[in-house]
């Protein structure tokens, strides 16, 4: 019995690897997700309802909404 025995399918997914080169393959990836990341940004900042940057209404404090708790027992 060999366990180390390479079956058909094994044999074809080590020779996928041998068409793309892993570096090029993370970089893509990486690549990918950072211009993703930009234009979702910059969709986000030309919007005026999700630019925090220029934004004209201040938001009150957290502070000023809270209401006291009831006496206890």
């Amino acid at each position: 019995m060999n366990l180390f025995r390479e079956t058909s399918s094994m044999q074809k997914m080590w020779q996928i690897w041998q068409y793309f080169d892993l570096r090029m393959l993370v970089m893509g990836i990486v690549g990918s997700m950072f211009t993703l990341a930009f234009v979702i940004h910059l969709l986000l900042f030309s919007s005026p309802t999700f630019n925090w940057f220029q934004s004209s209404e201040v938001l009150p404090p957290a502070a000023a909404q809270m209401v006291p708790l009831p006496q206890g027992r």
